[in-house]
């Protein structure tokens, strides 16, 4: 029984959640940013959760698969907002404030990579495209010369801490819409990765402009 939510519970749940993104929304107003612009991302994470995403298998290596990813979100209007290696493969961020997701590829062999892609829309999980985005990218692996490799050109590093001599542990679009965090270092913004750790990078947000 500690197992089971009733729909209605459950259903009371979500609207609380939607409730206090949009309030959220609200009070803060836009956030213009000279590199990025902040989105509650406490609350986004939160609805996320709630999504399991669409699994694939591709028949490529993790570079090949990586371009197609970079290619197939491009050709749906959409970019790589943030970039993280992880443990056998990638973590991207996609967003344009209003469809907004994420896509995993984990390396299960050297010509075998298995991609996980997840959308929302607000707090609404967007299944069918979640498969539409899968077919586009499995196209453009297919498509996408072997040694042609993610195109980081416009991309800027991602710090484990506010200091360029740190370890980078990601790439971030300037423009992109990110969770950022409050710090005590002027100049940096501290995100929120894909995996959930911690990166900081070097920009400054503005009020107002959205």
């Amino acid at each position: 029984m500690g197992r089971v939510m009733t729909h209605s519970t459950d259903h009371r749940k979500r609207m609380h959640v939607r409730s206090l993104l949009i309030l959220t929304l609200l009070l803060n107003g836009c956030a213009a940013a000279t590199a990025v612009s902040a989105i509650p991302g406490v609350l986004v994470e939160r609805a996320v959760s709630f999504f399991s995403g669409q699994e694939a298998s591709l028949p490529v290596g993790m570079q090949q698969a990586l371009v197609g990813v970079q290619q197939g979100l491009k050709q749906m209007g959409l970019q790589v907002d943030v970039l993280e290696p992880i443990e056998d493969g990638y973590a991207v961020e996609f967003g344009n404030g209003e469809l907004d997701g994420g896509v995993q590829l984990k390396r299960q062999t050297r010509s075998l990579t298995t991609l996980t892609v997840s959308a929302h829309r607000g707090l609404t999980h967007e299944a069918s495209v979640e498969q539409a985005m899968v077919k586009a990218i499995r196209l453009a692996t297919e498509q996408t010369n072997k040694d042609i490799r993610f195109d980081f050109q416009g991309y800027r590093k991602i710090y484990a801490k506010p200091d360029t001599g740190k370890r980078h542990v990601g790439w971030f679009r300037p423009g992109a819409m990110l969770h950022v965090t409050k710090n005590k270092h002027p100049g940096w913004l501290k995100i929120k990765l894909p995996s959930g750790q911690a990166g900081y990078v070097i920009a400054n947000l503005r009020k107002g402009g959205g």
